[in-house]
């Protein structure tokens, strides 16, 4: 489905580790000016949704969606203003 660089592996491990109950990572597209990802933690998946499994984390992603994240990579990475964000590249 998707490639996972170190960079965004790393950060999604922090995050899961300062979670209390989330074990599973929610990938979505923002639909606005920009099309940018948005990653949520969260402890359920819904109907419509595929997991897929890197390692020993576990993605959804809404079935709707899963073209944008085909054959593609995902990294976390600075913009231009030095803040850091998952991206779809």
């Amino acid at each position: 489905m998707f490639i996972l660089t170190e960079d965004a592996k790393l950060e999604i491990q922090n995050r899961l580790e300062s979670s209390d109950s989330a074990k599973l990572i929610r990938l979505q597209m923002r639909k606005s000016c920009f099309m940018k990802v948005k990653l949520t933690l969260e402890g359920t998946m819904e109907v419509n949704d595929s997991e897929i499994i890197k390692g020993d984390l576990h993605f959804i992603i809404d079935k709707g969606e899963c073209h944008y994240f085909r054959d593609k990579k995902l990294d976390f990475i600075p913009d231009k203003t030095g803040f850091k964000q998952f991206e779809v590249i």
